[in-house]
């Protein structure tokens, strides 16, 4: 009785075993397509690899630095700006010099040729130099703007459970050899440094500025000063250095290909 107990199980046991040779028959009787059948992706351990770098908090993967000498580098053409001109009118009336130097003051919205330079003019004077004097000095400054990705703010950006998450896929290609499809890490301005700058050090004639006049000076000029670096191509270095370096650390978790999606 046993026996016949036994029979049923056994005659179960061959049922699943045909079944799954004929499984693997219908899959190219390919071992590794076999094992990928049953094997669902999961995003959980392409998670687990960013989690791990997490506390990198930001990747500062671009440098751009530049030394400027103000007002010089900040008046296009220097030697098309009418420095006595703007001087001129600063010193007689300086109200309407600050009218004048509005584009809606003038025709079309457009700052006449010798009014072009007037911002950088005043900013001068407010700082205590007068370029219209022939006897005057400039600043030179040295500043380092860094690029790269707020880790934290991007793995923030996914949604989901570990193993479901939006914006990450895995699978493989027909030879076994997993790939991840990841959005891309968000590139940003990381760090923006202005250093003051010893003149006399390079041979230029140094201008003692108080800690007021510096302040006033560098606040007026970061927007001039980033858009500089960026003109230089700063993000875009910075993109294909993150990636770069995301890959390689994909790459050593085992993942064959890494593509970023937007």
């Amino acid at each position: 009785m046993a026996k016949n107990r036994r029979l049923p199980l056994i005659l179960l046991f061959l049922v699943l075993t045909v079944a799954l040779f004929y499984a693997a028959i219908a899959l190219g009787t390919n071992r590794q397509a076999f094992e990928r059948f049953f094997t669902p992706s999961k995003t959980a351990s392409s998670w687990s690899v960013l989690e791990g770098i997490r506390s990198l908090n930001e990747l500062e993967s671009a440098v751009y630095k530049m030394k400027v000498v103000f007002p010089f580098d900040f008046a296009g053409d220097a030697e098309e700006a009418n420095w006595k001109y703007l001087k001129k009118h600063y010193d007689s009336d300086r109200q309407m010099f600050v009218k004048k130097s509005n584009p809606a003051w003038h025709p079309d919205g457009i700052l006449a040729p010798e009014w072009q330079h007037a911002e950088i003019y005043a900013l001068s004077r407010q700082i205590g130099i007068d370029p219209g004097r022939p006897d005057y000095r400039f600043v030179v400054i040295s500043v380092s703007i860094s690029a790269g990705v707020d880790v934290d703010a991007w793995l923030n950006g996914f949604e989901g459970a570990p193993d479901e998450l939006k914006g990450i896929r895995v699978g493989s290609d027909e030879e076994g050899k997993k790939w991840l499809a990841i959005t891309a890490p968000p590139i940003e301005i990381i760090s923006f440094v202005v250093h003051d700058l010893d003149a006399s050090a390079d041979g230029y004639p140094d201008v003692a500025l108080s800690p007021e006049s510096w302040g006033i000076l560098v606040s007026n000029l970061l927007p001039r000063l980033q858009n500089i670096a960026l003109s230089h191509g700063l993000l875009e270095a910075a993109e294909e250095q993150s990636r770069a370096f995301f890959t390689k650390i994909f790459n050593a978790a085992g993942y064959y290909e890494v593509k970023f999606t937007e």
